[in-house]
């Protein structure tokens, strides 16, 4: 099989079963071997006895547990931070806050491309955290050793950090905990590029970090691999980050340039440091993606398809704890399982015979957007049996990528999704605006509908059913869908200036808390207009 991906925000078109199929603007490239019957096992290299028999290592200094619900340490009114409050100019940058979250224990914590934040309940200026404490930034590289590969350059050692420019996302989980995504880079004109004859494969990545009560961090590299096999290196640039605090609890999924993984961070442990990819499987669910073909009416036979995915920006849990994700081309709903894989890592059989996240296939899916649509270009591509043919269509007909994009395979550049309490999902894209599906059908909205001012950058739903949209250099609006009322929140009013760059709305407190990280400064948001 052959593998293309794409160049414009650095996503790999893969197939639905993991290994991937032809997709996107580059030369095929070789990019799957033998698969030998393990079922969710790697398919080379020595095997492996499972996990370390003394369990996992401590979660982390002591914790009483979170308590939902009330109204929590921090102000009840709305706060900003920024360089006043010890966050450094230096860190802010062009880009600024990336990210604003907390964890179960309401530790506030903020991140730039180039630093980590703490202030916890009692504080009033934040910590800084950066390579020197040990988050792998581009100074602080893993060493691994890939020489029990049975393919690819085998190097030892090989080292894994973040690319330039640091920092992309980050999220809060457990008490004291919060999760670090990073950039990758990436070579999109090598062959071996998501492979493991990758150089840049252990790049990227995920941060697990743990505050200690000294106040220093524990940090664990979570090195995301294709769970059927370590040829596959394809998910490595964090787009967006989701924590589940309350349905299928302490379960990450994180949105990357290719695929989403289910990571439970709770059941990391040391794995085997020669052959850790078995262990991996404890933890680990890689990966899956909702995908459309390029000008193509998908057929299912991913060595025919062209399929496209990646840049999964939108991630959303429902109310029944499935997934809703969108990305640069494709969307679907993705049924929760708290499987890795069909197997258990001692390669014994799940006793009730289901399967893993990554290895259900179409079941995997009660939406996948897109793969039979017929846009505005009135023709797409079918496959007759033993050609594509370029065939006409009725303009409009069947179900959309989310956005009515030309023809399926355009970009649709969805960059957010959410979910109101009467159960619709809601989709935002810097190139279309919003939509928003009951279930059968999209309804769609431009930002001035919505009484936003620029595009679209992120959006979050709250409780009481209205949507809160941040936009680049318009501000924050908060916007009821269903009588139109809507009102801004914006620089000197509530925010530090008027680039949003991340939403995120804390439910555990009540009031719930929007954060909101923009280029200067930090807000929480709990008086809403």
């Amino acid at each position: 099989m052959s593998r293309r991906s794409w160049r414009c925000v650095g996503a790999v078109a893969c197939a639905l079963f993991l290994a991937c199929a032809r997709g996107g603007e580059q030369p095929p490239g070789a990019d799957a071997g033998p698969d030998l019957g393990g079922g969710g096992r790697p398919d080379a290299g020595p095997p492996d006895a499972g996990p370390p028999d003394a369990g996992p290592p401590d979660a982390g200094p002591p914790d009483a547990g979170p308590t939902f619900g009330g109204p929590g340490p921090w102000p009840s009114g709305n706060v900003t931070y920024g360089q006043a409050d010890g966050i450094l100019a230096g860190d802010l940058g062009f880009d600024g806050i990336v990210g604003f979250s907390t964890d179960e224990t309401q530790n506030q914590w903020v991140a730039t491309h180039s630093a980590l934040y703490l202030m916890r309940p009692g504080e009033k200026t934040f910590r800084r955290y950066d390579a020197s404490d040990g988050l792998h930034l581009q100074s602080n590289p893993v060493q691994y050793c890939d020489d029990s590969f049975l393919g690819g350059d085998r190097s030892c050692p090989i080292f894994g950090a973040a690319g330039n420019p640091g920092i992309s996302e980050i999220t809060g989980g457990g008490p004291n905990e919060v999760f670090v995504g990073y950039y990758s880079p990436h070579n999109w004109d090598d062959p071996n590029d998501g492979t493991w004859g990758d150089p840049f494969r252990h790049m990227g990545k995920v941060d697990r970090v743990r505050l200690k009560s000294d106040g220093k961090l524990e940090v664990v590299r979570f090195d995301m691999v294709s769970g059927n096999t370590p040829m596959f290196w394809h998910n490595r640039w964090v787009f967006r980050l989701l924590y589940d605090h309350f349905i299928h609890k302490h379960e990450l999924y994180v949105g990357t340039e290719h695929g989403i993984d289910k990571i439970s961070p709770d059941k990391w442990f040391p794995p085997n440091p020669h052959w850790p990819y078995v262990d991996y499987l404890y933890w680990m669910s890689d990966h899956l993606h909702p995908r459309v073909c390029a000008h193509q009416w998908c057929t299912g036979n991913e060595n025919l398809d062209t399929q496209m995915m990646g840049g999964w920006s939108g991630l959303a849990i429902d109310g029944n704890g499935d997934l809703w994700a969108g990305g640069k081309w494709s969307a679907g709903h993705i049924i929760y399982t708290p499987l890795a894989a069909e197997l258990k890592p001692d390669g014994t059989p799940n006793s009730d015979g289901t399967t893993g996240w990554f290895q259900r296939g179409g079941k995997a899916y009660t939406h996948n957007f897109g793969e039979q649509w017929c846009g505005s270009a009135a023709s797409v591509q079918m496959w007759n049996g033993s050609a594509w043919v370029v065939t006409p269509c009725s303009p409009g007909t069947n179900s959309p990528p989310v956005f009515p994009v030309p023809a399926p395979g355009d970009p649709a550049d969805i960059n957010a999704v959410t979910v109101t309490p009467d159960g619709k999902s809601w989709w935002s894209s810097p190139t279309y605006g919003i939509a928003s599906f009951d279930g059968h059908q999209f309804t769609y909205f431009t930002p001035s509908q919505a009484g936003a001012s620029g595009n679209v950058s992120d959006m979050v739903a709250l409780p009481d059913g209205r949507l809160a949209i941040g936009t680049f250099g318009g501000g924050l609006t908060v916007w009821d869908p269903r009588t139109g009322a809507h009102a801004t929140i914006s620089a000197g009013a509530g925010l530090s200036d008027n680039t949003v760059n991340r939403l995120e709305l804390d439910m555990m407190v009540k009031p719930p808390a929007l954060h909101v990280s923009t280029v200067t400064g930090a807000s929480a948001i709990r008086v809403l207009p």
